[in-house]
């Protein structure tokens, strides 16, 4: 059954494909809708535009779903973009071969803007940005159970996105608690992952790809991974058999993690509680060097105002990582600020390393594995930069 869906009008010409509409572009109804109504879009002419969500109290008023006039949205839309969605991360990516966890709905990418699920083994952690998964969580967890029939579904929203989006997102939070931890494969590694405290979804499965890479790096190798959360990299390292490895991080939780972790794949790590930059520096004092550091912070620049400041942080911390490589070492850097531009951040490595007195001799420059894809119409999606280098002295 289609239902019929309140119609919302642009007071501007539309312009482009890009799935967001902003507030300032809508002719918005006097009788107000409640934030996450399903809404067909027509243009200031009246002619059809699109099917989507709409939320005033948003400044993205609008995410559109489909622009087919003939597509409703209703379950069977949902489940048809959660089949493509799976298509891809196994039919065509063959992920479940090695890993059980990807990322399934990778937002605008795959056709559901402002909606993250993750697969953790049987565990599904949705993620809604947007006000509209309040009213379609039925159609999302009856998509996921029938394309995996012991699926465990875990509701998971961010309290940034509460406030933004002008909604309580504690009603399906609760109605799907899901379990507070899971264990995964990927590749060789072994890993639990918290769902209560983790960050995010729980873990970073968009380094699925860069972890297994540099791993390979690593056998007989001293490594430092900072920022090391619960020891992915670290412990991709020792798995691969790295001689020793050092994680640091500020986060206590994820340290615990980390020690489970390297129990669960029974070899040896250190976890340090710790500031990275202060790490840093006390090496450079005592003249302490490594084989391989990886630097993975967290995003530095959220919003625009935050940019210059995300410069000089990747500046410096690059350059204190540069120092303690021995000649001829390995990095891995790093940046998932999708505001920060590939090319911005070469440029910002190319100062570093001038500063640090060395040559990068850059041999990959990787982004987020491939279950989380970018479109065409949101470039946007691309986030992550992964920059591999031999650090060579001048």
């Amino acid at each position: 059954m289609n239902m019929e869906l309140p119609v919302i009008s642009l007071k501007a010409k539309r312009n482009s494909l890009h799935p967001w509409i902003f507030n300032r572009m809508i002719r918005h109804p006097q009788r107000r809708l409640k934030p996450g109504t399903l809404v067909e879009v027509v243009s200031k002419e009246g002619t059809f535009v699109g099917r989507g969500i709409y939320n005033y109290k948003s400044n993205i008023g609008i995410r559109l779903l489909t622009e087919n006039v003939s597509e409703p949205l209703n379950s069977e839309f949902f489940l048809k973009k959660f089949t493509q969605a799976k298509i891809l991360r196994e039919e065509i990516l063959g992920i479940h071969k090695t890993s059980d966890c990807y990322r399934l709905i990778h937002g605008e990418a795959d056709g559901l803007s402002g909606l993250i699920v993750d697969k953790f083994a049987d565990v599904f952690v949705v993620e809604p940005y947007s006000a509209g998964y309040t009213e379609t969580i039925g159609w999302i967890v009856s998509s996921l159970r029938s394309l995996y029939s012991n699926a465990k579904i875990l509701v998971r929203p961010d309290e940034r996105t509460a406030v933004k989006e002008g909604i309580d997102f504690s009603g399906i939070a609760n109605n799907y608690p899901g379990p507070d931890t899971v264990e995964i494969t990927e590749h060789r590694l072994r890993m639990k992952v918290n769902l209560r405290t983790g960050h995010k979804t729980g873990f970073f499965l968009d380094q699925r790809e860069n972890r297994f890479t540099l791993s390979h790096y690593c056998p007989g190798k001293e490594v430092l991974d900072c920022f090391c959360y619960t020891g992915g990299f670290a412990l991709s390292a020792m798995v691969m058999g790295a001689k020793s490895v050092v994680g640091i991080d500020l986060d206590e939780k994820a340290l615990e993690t980390a020690q489970e972790n390297a129990r669960l794949n029974s070899v040896k790590a250190t976890f340090k509680h710790g500031n990275v930059f202060d790490h840093l520096r006390m090496m450079i004092h005592n003249n302490e060097k490594v084989d391989v550091i990886i630097l993975d912070p967290a995003k530095l620049a959220g919003c625009k105002e935050e940019i210059r400041r995300a410069h000089r942080t990747y500046g410096d911390i690059n350059r204190l990582g540069m120092h303690v490589l021995k000649p001829g070492g390995i990095l891995l850097t790093c940046s998932c600020s999708g505001l920060v531009s590939e090319r911005d951040f070469l440029s910002i490595l190319t100062r570093s390393a001038a500063d640090a007195r060395v040559v990068l001799q850059i041999f990959k420059v990787a982004g987020a594995s491939p279950d989380h894809p970018f479109s065409t119409i949101f470039p946007e999606g691309r986030y992550l930069k992964a920059v591999f280098a031999r650090v060579l002295p001048l």
